[in-house]
């Protein structure tokens, strides 16, 4: 009798894993487009910013790869210019491009994080709120 309970929850546990499963992509796929919405909302407004800027402006020379600015961030130096009530613009142009950014009850976090093999990363983050920098935590390995 002891066997029976125990053959049910063999044949029952991998539902239960993929209703977990299910769920954890559903977040996924909505973090996705949120993120997408995001990026897209980043795009018009750096394109109403630089918009004026690009008629007045010569042709200016081919930009670097955004992967060749993405480490940008890395230089303790830049991270020592931060300060409260900067702009999240003014954040971006210092640093570069964040790795990634959330939004949080009031607040936008942007991230900047780099793999450092398979034992660590070395992660930074600047957080606003009404568009201005509230919060620097400079990178620090993890």
């Amino acid at each position: 009798m002891s066997r029976l309970p125990a053959a049910l929850l063999m044949i029952c546990l991998p539902f239960a894993t993929s209703a977990a499963d299910e769920g954890r992509f559903s977040y996924l796929e909505q973090e996705v487009r949120n993120l997408q919405r995001q990026v897209t909302a980043l795009s018009r407004r750096l394109d109403e910013v630089t918009r004026p800027n690009r008629a007045a402006a010569p042709a200016s020379p081919p930009r670097e790869p955004a992967a060749a600015l993405s480490t940008t961030w890395v230089d303790a130096g830049r991270w020592r210019k931060l300060e409260a009530g900067m702009s999240e613009l003014e954040v971006v142009s210092l640093l570069g491009p964040p790795t990634s950014m959330r939004d949080v009850e009031g607040t936008r976090v942007l991230f900047y994080a780099m793999e450092l093999g398979a034992s660590g990363f070395l992660g930074g983050s600047v957080k606003f709120r009404d568009r201005a920098v509230i919060e620097v935590h400079q990178p620090v390995l993890q």
